[in-house]
């Protein structure tokens, strides 16, 4: 979830839980507010009444006058009593429901005898006031958190504008194409201080790269000379009548070991050349025939282990790339598929829109998530010969500088390489 709609969503659960808190409150505050309002003209009513009884000279005159009020119900009472109000609900015959009434009950003296007053007063007004000034009230309280949260996105967007800016251009960001990353200014000191130590930070980075990639490229260009040399003198020291079986197979470790070396040399230099872009030329290749050709080439030391390749396309895959940096990509991985197999394996190389698969037995296990690190290698060798540990790494660098989709899987028990172009 983005920073962003989780602050908002912060909001959204606090202005959610405040209307349902408000509104059920409000309701009930002016509730009692209409209430006792309505209790306060019940009470001035029954003052106002018994005030003026000194009129009334008889039983009949006391009829007749409740009788002008419908809202005033006059019945005899044997005790006097305090006066009480509470609401009640009246068949209403014209709707055919029931209102809610709030009624006051107390005792009057006439002529020397007692009778219960009742006056009531119709709530339904009431009700409908309350319900119009509740309606209005939640209207105009989801407006405002719905205007106060578009505010806050809004302003919320303006000021995370620097952040995303920043983030945007890291996610685009690569080291060994730019030493600087120029990250925008922002009015927010803190932004500021973030890409400024982010600067510092790319700085420092981009100096020890530029420290590493000249170490390796120094030293891969200035061991060449001595494991040339190296190995000529071994090779005449090969040809030397005089040897000993000890002494050969001495010289015969040595002269394997050498090989090795120049190879992971030569695997170094051309990760160099690969990094500095020096691979600029790019040409229609058709990649069928080209994996064809490695397939060829790589079918003699397959042989030596009984080790059978198959191949099948089903379009030219035609591509616009540098050929031999393809050829390389592809030699790796065919040459990856039969170092790391087992005596009469099997390696299968297929071509299917535009995505090149090469699957081979081995190891019966998947190969571990570091398999495209560089100086990776299995635990468990073969016989097939050892590798440099950088095959596979210059695979993924040559699939990186032409987006290409680098993937593996292990499946049937097999390890399955593809490569969609």
């Amino acid at each position: 979830m983005k920073l962003l709609n989780k602050t908002i969503r912060s909001y959204l659960v606090y202005s959610f839980i405040i209307l349902l808190v408000t509104v059920p409150l409000f309701y009930f505050v002016v509730r009692s507010v209409l209430l006792r309002a309505t209790d306060h003209s019940l009470k001035t009513q029954l003052a106002d009444i018994r005030s003026n009884l000194s009129s009334i000279h008889s039983q009949d005159e006391l009829i007749t006058w409740s009788r002008l009020d419908k809202d005033i119900s006059l019945a005899p009472a044997t005790r006097a009593f305090r006066d009480h109000i509470y609401t009640t609900y009246r068949q209403n015959r014209r709707r055919g429901d029931q209102d809610p009434y709030r009624e006051i009950s107390g005792v009057i003296e006439v002529e020397g005898n007692l009778y219960e007053i009742i006056i009531r007063s119709s709530l339904v007004e009431n009700e409908d006031l309350l319900g119009s000034i509740v309606l209005v009230q939640t209207i105009l309280l989801v407006l405002l958190m719905a205007g106060i949260l578009w505010i806050n996105q809004k302003i919320s967007k303006n000021i995370w504008k620097p952040f995303y800016n920043t983030l945007n251009k890291i996610q685009k960001y690569e080291l060994n194409k730019s030493a600087n990353i120029d990250l925008p200014a922002s009015t927010i000191n803190e932004f500021n201080e973030l890409n400024k130590a982010l600067r510092n930070l790319f700085n420092r980075n981009y100096e020890i790269y530029l420290q590493q990639k000249e170490f390796t490229e120094n030293a891969a260009h200035e061991m060449q000379t001595p494991l040339a040399i190296f190995q000529s003198k071994l090779d005449l020291l090969m040809q030397t009548q005089s040897l000993t079986e000890d002494q050969a197979e001495l010289i015969h470790d040595l002269e394997s070991t050498n090989r090795r070396l120049i190879r992971l040399n030569k695997s170094l230099l051309l990760l160099a050349k690969i990094e500095n872009g020096q691979f600029p030329v790019n040409e229609e290749v058709n990649i069928a025939q080209l994996t064809q050709k490695i397939i060829d080439q790589s079918k003699f030391h397959a042989d030596q282990y009984s080790i059978s390749i198959k191949s099948g396309s089903e379009d030219p895959s035609i591509i616009k790339a540098n050929s031999s940096m393809l050829e390389i990509m592809v030699g790796n991985l065919v040459s990856n598929a039969v170092r790391h197999n087992r005596r009469g394996g099997q390696v299968q190389v297929d071509i299917h829109q535009n995505t090149l698969r090469i699957s081979n037995t081995g190891v019966e296990s998947p190969l571990p998530d570091k398999v495209f690190d560089r100086f990776h290698k299995l635990s468990n060798g073969t016989e097939m010969g050892e590798g440099t540990g950088l095959g596979l790494a210059i695979v993924s660098k040559i699939c990186s500088i032409y987006h290409y989709t680098l993937g593996y899987r292990y499946e049937n028990k097999q390890h399955a390489f593809t490569v969609a172009f």
